[in-house]
């Protein structure tokens, strides 16, 4: 009696893990990577915009442009650490003034994107949307996240370099 419910229990276990990862939803007939580069898309592109426009990038990229240079002061004053240590302070004080500026597009776009990732996460959560040839991450596919996580990488950077946001 006793191993007819072990196995019974096998193949519970094994139908649930079949129906908790199946192929992503077509919505509104778009495959669901096509669907997910569109939102990655879109994201990157209205986050640099809200970079670009809510930031005073001018004073971001001088900001920028000085702690390189003090960067490459502490690496050409490696036999003298008092002044690498006065260098590093500057870099911390520089950086101090760095962060209000870039936290800014984060606080106006989190809502919106925390919303937007909810119903993706509605939608495709468990979901294949790539799958792959090898385990990645103890998976062989990718679902939603780690497709979205690589798009995104990508289109941040090209619109980044396009709209020239710092």
């Amino acid at each position: 009696m006793r191993l007819i419910k072990m196995a019974n229990m096998t193949e519970v276990t094994n139908t649930t893990a079949a129906n908790l990862v199946h192929a992503a939803p077509h919505l509104f007939g778009i495959p669901p990577i096509i669907l997910i580069i569109i939102v990655a898309i879109v994201l990157s592109f209205t986050s640099m915009l809200v970079t670009k426009y809510f930031t005073d990038q001018a004073m971001m990229r001088q900001i920028r442009e000085d702690i390189k240079k003090y960067q490459d002061q502490i690496k050409a004053s490696k036999d003298n650490p008092q002044k690498a240590l006065e260098l590093q302070n500057k870099i911390m004080e520089l950086n101090s003034k760095l962060m209000p500026q870039a936290f800014r597009p984060m606080i106006i776009t989190i809502i919106p994107f925390l919303i937007i990732f909810n119903l993706l996460y509605k939608v495709f959560n468990n979901s294949i949307v790539i799958p792959l040839p090898f385990n990645f991450f103890g998976k062989p596919y990718l679902g939603f996240v780690g497709t979205y996580i690589i798009f995104s990488l990508i289109f941040t950077t090209i619109f980044k370099k396009l709209l020239k946001v710092v």
